[in-house]
């Protein structure tokens, strides 16, 4: 029960965040690792924090990449 409850409060807090990658997602956007970064204000992600307790992010959204004319 208590599990249900966290995943349930979890998505009604990252909200903003799950409707931004669905959106970009459905456009072609993929994510990608791109290894330790610091979080941005203003920017969807969800941010994790380091043993420094600083916010930081692993994965970003890709544009599509564009197919070349062949």
């Amino acid at each position: 029960m208590i599990y249900i409850l966290l995943v349930v409060v979890f998505a009604e807090v990252n909200r903003d965040f799950f409707e931004f990658a669905e959106k970009y997602q459905n456009q072609g956007y993929t994510w990608e690792y791109v290894g330790k970064q610091p979080a941005e204000p203003g920017y969807p992600h969800l941010e994790v924090y380091d043993s420094e307790n600083n916010p930081v992010y692993y994965f970003q959204l890709f544009e599509p990449k564009k197919k070349a004319i062949e």
